[in-house]
């Protein structure tokens, strides 16, 4: 889960929490206002009540009755019970609802202070003490608030709906709102994830707001003006110093050869020492032009490419290198996967990948034990496979054999430098194949697998 995913939970979080406390409060403070207010309603019906068996004189019972259900605002299952200071029931208004009630109940009102509660039935009820004119009355009032408890319902579901679509836009606002403020990161990540030696003259955009993403943006942008400077004075470097080479090594060979014409007498020791100096002067030119290789490689100048035959191609740097390694011996087979010629076709550039192979096969000539390699080509689900199995006594760490330079110490009187094999993984990089080695029963073995067309 990414940053901006996390930040847009966290935020829509704690929206959720403090708008369920709001309107959880509303919803709470209203219906406790509700009870409130419904229980002084049925408090003052109770006095209303009582003032009338009180004050009207020789009221017939069933006439009061008569006016507490045309005064009652038709509450539901409204009842109002009288008790004389004797406890005993003077007045019901109602026969066919029941308000639960005890003499100690009774006691409590008279003696202490009113009583609100809730009974078993879910009606509200209120026991009020009044006192009047001589008379002592404990009143029970009970009743059920259709209209109060029907509000108070559609109010929980708006509460509900509210908090939900509340939720949903400001998810739908936090995520718009988040990936604007995180779009500076985000083309600083693709900058970072495109950049290469050669285009670090791309810069990001930088906004005019001056805040702390901008000021990263401006330090980016330097850090790549610092590092262009940088790999241009090293390209310029290796161009100037590999062009000053080629042409020394050019004289010195040409005054080795002019040398062996003039050796006219064949003195076996100048012969030896000409053709000494003329195969480190090849040594040194090969450096040379292997170094410019890398660099080219490595500055991934747009090369050409098109479809090539692998077979064929491998049979000519075969033929090549028998006159440099004629005790070499190269056994090329193709597997039984490969069904039609054009399976052996890949997309490449022809002279890179001749050098690929050409360096496989030297390398073979030059570290393996034994004079023989086998190159086998299959078809895998990836493409082409080119496995190059050479003898050899012991495994060379994998992590270091693509290394340049690096080559072990038991080979370092061999001729080479150890830059073969880097070409190799460079080259397959750069065509979008991939170079493996590992070791198996006495077998060097370098796999190259490349795309078909």
């Amino acid at each position: 889960m990414n940053f901006k995913t996390r930040l847009t939970l966290l935020f829509v979080g704690l929206f959720v929490v403090v708008l369920t406390a709001i309107l959880s409060f509303i919803y709470i403070l209203y219906a406790e206002f509700r009870r409130e207010e419904f229980f002084e309603r049925l408090r003052e019906k109770s006095f209303t009540t009582a003032k009338l068996l009180t004050e009207v004189k020789d009221m017939d019972l069933e006439v009061l009755k008569i006016i507490d259900q045309n005064s009652i605002n038709k509450l539901y299952d409204e009842k109002i019970l009288i008790f004389d200071s004797t406890n005993r029931l003077i007045y019901s208004s109602l026969d066919d609802e029941k308000i639960p009630y005890s003499p100690s109940l009774i006691d409590q009102i008279r003696t202490h202070a009113d009583r609100y509660y809730v009974d078993e039935d879910g009606d509200e009820v209120v026991g009020v003490h009044y006192k009047d004119q001589g008379h002592d009355y404990v009143i029970l009032a009970s009743a059920y608030d259709t209209y109060g408890i029907g509000k108070v319902e559609s109010l929980k579901t708006l509460v509900i709906i509210a908090l939900v679509l509340g939720s949903a836009l400001i998810a739908v606002a936090a995520y718009f709102y988040i990936r604007q403020v995180f779009r500076p990161i985000d083309d600083l990540n693709k900058s970072i994830q495109t950049i290469t030696e050669n285009n670090l003259h791309e810069f990001i955009r930088v906004s005019k707001n001056r805040d702390e993403l901008d000021k990263l943006a401006i330090n980016y942008n330097e850090m790549l003006a610092r590092l262009f400077k940088a790999f241009e004075s090293q390209r310029s470097f290796v161009r100037h110093a590999a062009h000053e080479l080629k042409t020394p090594l050019a004289i010195i060979r040409g005054k080795l050869e002019r040398l062996e014409d003039l050796n006219m007498d064949g003195h076996p020791e100048v012969g030896k020492l000409l053709a000494g100096l003329s195969d480190d002067v090849d040594g040194q030119a090969t450096l040379v032009e292997s170094l410019l290789l890398m660099q080219r490689l490595q500055s991934q100048v747009p090369i050409n490419t098109g479809p090539i035959r692998v077979d064929e191609l491998l049979y000519e740097s075969v033929r090549e290198l028998q006159v440099v390694y004629p005790q070499q011996v190269v056994q090329i087979d193709i597997d039984a996967s490969v069904e039609a010629e054009e399976q052996l076709t890949v997309v490449g550039n022809e002279l890179l990948l001749k050098i690929c192979f050409r360096n496989l096969i030297a390398n073979a000539a030059l570290y393996a034990t034994a004079p023989r390699l086998t190159v086998d080509l299959a078809k895998v689900p990836e493409g082409l496979r080119l496995r190059f199995s050479n003898p050899g006594e012991e495994p060379i760490p994998e992590g270091m054999i693509f290394e340049p330079f690096y080559r072990p110490a038991r080979e370092q009187e061999k001729p080479g430098h150890g830059l073969g094999l880097s070409i190799v993984r460079q080259i397959t990089d750069l065509t979008h194949g991939a170079a493996t080695y590992h070791y198996s029963e006495g077998h060097h073995v370098f796999t190259l697998v490349f795309a078909h067309m």
